[in-house]
């Protein structure tokens, strides 16, 4: 690639879409240099005709309807304890206060610490391009909860006694960075041609209901494991949940078409996707 005022550099790695470059921004963040390009194209992928439920988590990052589970990798863990023994090398002044300014050996390690944490950041960013891009090439529709990210991170009230318990758990969802993977799925499904569907949290509750019968009963966060005591269904908890999650989206994609078959009208995400599918089948009966 050439660059005006620098000449020509190479690239490292391969466009899965390429078009004509728009834009190119230079930045240097933690002693690298990094080129930002936008491009001009129609980004495309493949996907399966399968669908999929999905739990989002601390415990397991991600578990799927068919007893699927990813772990969480804990980025951010793994190199606390590194983070903070670089962070205490420096007994010299520190800067911050009025007049006062940090010591050399200071600023080394703080400059150690930002590199530590950048590095978790591209770590994070990774996994998540690997993850959402095997969910989306294996199925067509994805159906999860909706959250609310922001509230679940809230810090502990005031005078609270789980005060650290409330703080590991935010670190721990902050960790897995649930909002970005969903993004990301989101935005990948999408160009894949397929659907994504968020299931009302607090109207379907997936954590609390039984996939089997749909039997509810509220659930401890220190319960993992899903026992019905109606029908005596039992899996892990993440995995129920993304079963409930699959089943509403199943369920909705039914009553859009019974309700287009009785000529009433109904809007949404699943009235198209019942839609798609039919066309599907048309096509491979008539090729």
């Amino acid at each position: 690639m050439t660059l005006s005022n620098l000449g020509t550099i190479k690239i490292r790695g391969k466009a899965r879409d390429w078009g004509t470059p728009n834009t190119c921004t230079i930045i240097f963040k933690q002693g690298k240099w990094y080129a930002s390009i936008t491009v001009s194209c129609e980004p495309k992928r493949k996907t399966d005709k399968e669908a999929c439920g999905l739990d989002f988590g601390t415990h397991h990052a991600l578990a799927f309807d068919d007893g699927t589970v990813i772990d969480n990798p804990r980025f951010l863990k793994k190199s606390q304890d590194k983070s903070n023994k670089t962070a205490k090398k420096s007994r010299k002044k520190r800067a911050g206060k009025k007049g006062v300014k940090g010591s050399r050996r200071w600023k080394k390690a703080i400059r150690k610490v930002g590199k530590i944490q950048s590095k978790v950041g591209r770590q994070r960013q990774n996994w998540h391009h690997q993850v959402s891009t095997q969910i989306v090439s294996c199925y067509s529709l994805v159906a999860t909860e909706k959250l609310n990210l922001k509230g679940m991170t809230k810090k502990a009230k005031k005078g609270s006694q789980r005060k650290r318990q409330k703080t590991g758990l935010n670190r721990s969802i902050l960790d897995v960075g649930i909002g970005n993977l969903k993004s990301l799925i989101k935005s990948k499904v999408a160009e894949a041609g397929g659907f994504y569907v968020e299931v009302p949290t607090r109207k379907v509750k997936p954590s609390q209901t039984c996939p089997n019968c749909g039997h509810q009963k509220k659930k401890t966060l220190a319960q993992r494991q899903h026992n019905c005591e109606k029908c005596h269904y039992s899996c892990d908890r993440d995995v129920a949940s993304a079963q409930v999650c699959l089943n509403w989206a199943r369920g909705q994609e039914l009553s859009s078409v019974d309700a287009e078959s009785s000529s009433s009208t109904l809007c949404g995400s699943m009235r198209q996707l019942g839609a798609k599918k039919r066309q599907k089948r048309l096509s491979q009966r008539s090729g």
